[in-house]
């Protein structure tokens, strides 16, 4: 008698492998298209050395996906209520990215990305954020604000009474508007890494501690997690009888 292929694998089992394997398809997407746009990053960086920054407006278009022009700001920093962006991770140390607002002298308020800053043992202990008191004239990329691979349920804006800064999940513009009014730009500011009153600012060309290779580093290992995760769900449901 020959022997046939049985696949009858039970629901749980096909409902798990589906989820399982969207998630790490989803996260390997995400380190592939943040390899892409630091890769794009970096080429910004290098055309705009040659190009002449445009004055930054609250209704200045935000470039499409990794896209950035180069801008310059006149105004002032808001230090009062600034954001720190959770779960940044540089050289294995947990951290977070300083967002710092700016009155723009334009008008209307605009988000700057100051850089990234270690985070303290204990989260109810800030790192000291300082920011130049007066006018400042500061320079650097104007894109879309950053995508997490997935976006969780958080409440950026809640509640209006809580102290400043704040930690925050990846804010939309939405979160911004909520948090300083409807007068503010709808796009984020990468400070140029030659700025004062920064801090760890490593999306330029000649910092190489997180290149794109790294990135699609990761998203292979995502990819082959799926893989993996496929091939397990296969082997244990498909059985020949004899």
């Amino acid at each position: 008698m020959n022997a046939r292929w049985q696949f009858r694998p039970p629901w749980w089992a096909i409902l798990g492998t589906v989820i399982g394997c969207a998630i790490t398809v989803r996260l390997g997407l995400w380190q592939w298209h943040r390899g892409l746009a630091r890769e794009a990053l970096d080429a910004q960086y290098l055309s705009a050395e040659a190009a002449k920054p445009i004055p930054l407006r609250v209704d200045t278009p935000v470039p499409a996906g990794a896209d950035a022009a180069l801008v310059s700001v006149i105004g002032r920093y808001d230090g009062g209520r600034q954001l720190l962006l959770d779960n940044q991770v540089h050289d294995r140390t947990p951290g977070y990215q300083v967002l710092t607002p700016v009155r723009l002298a334009s008008g209307g308020i605009a988000l700057v990305n100051r850089g990234w800053v270690a985070q303290n043992p204990d989260r109810t202990v800030f790192p000291p954020l300082p920011v130049p008191d007066g006018d400042i004239s500061i320079t650097g990329l104007w894109r879309s604000l950053p995508q997490p691979a997935l976006r969780l349920q958080i409440d950026n804006c809640a509640p209006a009474d809580a102290s400043w800064p704040r930690i925050v999940g990846y804010p939309t513009v939405a979160d911004l508007r909520c948090l300083y009014g409807v007068d503010t730009a709808a796009g984020m500011l990468l400070l140029d890494p030659q700025t004062p009153d920064g801090f760890l600012r490593d999306w330029t060309q000649a910092d190489r501690r997180f290149p794109p290779q790294r990135h699609y580093g990761y998203a292979a290992q995502w990819f082959a997690f799926a893989a993996t995760l496929l091939a397990i769900f296969l082997k244990l449901n498909l059985k020949r009888r004899p």
